[in-house]
């Protein structure tokens, strides 16, 4: 389920993990095998230069600029590139594995230039500490420890949502910025034009994608008017009810939306991703809350009939997008059963006949706020479900091994996982461990940062 990004608590993100090379990860080993040919291609009358310390300082600065593009792009919000990456919640996910390898390569283009100073015996201050040597260089070693400075920052989970937002954006316009400075700067890239038309292709498909994510998603983006029709109020969680005011706004089952509240004075510009947890037959949209942070907390004061904005739907955590999958094992852990309660509901509705399995893992019965909703409904559904509440303070931790033997001796199904990351990726490791193939694990995380 996708919801408020606090810290590790209610975030977003979900993430369709089928594992196997996925689009993403094609075009991102497509963009750095292009950096380095192209590179090469411009040193190939100068191998000397590759050894031992200076060449290799230079491209992995590329790659580290091919990489912070592609993590500037991953994010950028536009449904048009949602298939290239599998949908934004696992576009995200590739996000954070490059961003963060954008900053380590960053410092392993210092820690190269340490070596070549040492090598050809230069003081290693000059090319590490600002306007020690060159004063030339002074503001770009600056400028280079600033970047690496924030983006350490933008790991630290103690900062609000919002703030660690202007944070990511001011990383991504100085990576940049400073792509931008080296293709201008007398060297490789200016003497060999395939190598710049690369980079300036780069810098363009990263500057549309910051400007657009940054100063344009909000008049252009995917924007649904609705205002609030019901707000129920459970112990830390809501289920907000919205009907729209013009046109309704059409999804798939395990989608989710980003909420912007005009009348919040103070957060009225802020965009929170939650989880859908109606059908899309039904007029009225819902997202399940859990109330951890400012936004999520304010939401309980909303009144009837009034504005919210809706942006997307977003994410590819939906059965309908593995439909060779009949046999489905769903398991939702705490508020990651969200998406599922949107599943749920549209399997009331259709005839595409399935074979479910559906698991709610709460701490206690007390945290199990949907079970009735579920008890409710599961038996109406033209798909043939079975629903088992697990209460971990009862029963112990849900293992794959304790789901598989109850589906036995079926070992054709697909398993469909949400909650927080490490529930999620200790499932996954077990159900591979069962020879699951990973092209059947799908998941999604609660976290979207």
């Amino acid at each position: 389920m996708v919801q408020e990004v606090q810290p590790a608590a209610a975030g977003h993100s979900g993430t369709v993990a089928r594992r196997q090379p996925a689009r993403g990860s094609l075009l991102v080993a497509f963009a750095l095998a292009t950096t380095t040919l192209l590179w090469f291609a411009a040193r190939w009358d100068h191998l000397e230069f590759l050894l031992p310390w200076r060449g290799p300082s230079q491209l992995v600065m590329l790659w580290s600029a091919t990489l912070a593009t592609l993590a500037i792009l991953a994010v950028v919000r536009a449904q048009a590139l949602e298939p290239l990456f599998g949908g934004l919640d696992r576009a995200v996910r590739l996000h954070r594995r490059l961003g963060l390898a954008a900053l380590l390569l960053l410092l392993a283009h210092a820690l190269l230039l340490a070596l070549d100073a040492l090598h050809v015996g230069t003081p290693v201050a000059d090319v590490l500490l600002p306007f020690h040597g060159d004063p030339e260089r002074g503001l770009d070693i600056l400028a280079f420890w600033i970047l690496v400075g924030l983006g350490a920052l933008a790991y630290d989970k103690r900062l609000r949502h919002e703030r660690w937002l202007v944070l990511h954006r001011i990383i991504g316009l100085l990576f940049l910025l400073g792509t931008l400075h080296a293709a201008t700067e007398p060297g490789t890239i200016q003497d060999f034009e395939p190598l710049r038309t690369w980079i300036v292709i780069l810098l363009l498909i990263g500057g549309g994608a910051w400007l657009y994510r940054v100063l344009l998603f909000r008049r252009f983006g995917p924007l649904y008017h609705y205002r609030v029709e019901t707000l129920v109020q459970h112990d830390g969680m809501i289920d907000l009810v919205m009907r729209p005011r013009d046109r309704r706004m059409m999804y798939e089952p395990g989608t989710f939306v980003f909420i912007a509240v005009p009348g919040f004075e103070g957060q009225q510009r802020e965009l929170h991703p939650f989880s859908i947890s109606s059908s899309p037959v039904e007029r009225d949209l819902r997202v399940s809350v859990r109330q951890v942070g400012d936004f999520t907390r304010r939401l309980g004061t909303l009144q009837p009939g009034q504005p919210i904005q809706v942006y997307g739907p977003f994410g590819g955590f939906t059965p309908q997008r593995f439909a060779p999958y009949r046999r489905l094992v769903w398991v939702g852990a705490g508020i990651g059963i969200t998406p599922f309660l949107g599943m749920l509901a549209f399997e009331l509705s259709n005839h595409d006949f399935r074979r479910i399995w559906l698991y709610y893992v709460a701490r206690t019965r007390a945290d199990a706020v949907y079970d009735q909703e579920i008890q409710d409904s599961f038996l109406n559904a033209d798909s043939f479900i079975d629903y088992t509440l697990w209460i971990s303070s009862e029963q112990g931790r849900i293992t794959a091994k304790a789901i598989a033997e109850e589906i036995a001796p079926l070992d054709d199904y697909a398993v469909m996982l949400c909650g927080q990351p490490a529930f999620v990726e200790q499932m996954a490791r077990q159900f591979r461990a069962l020879g699951l193939p990973s092209e059947r694990i799908i998941t999604e995380e609660l976290q979207f940062r």
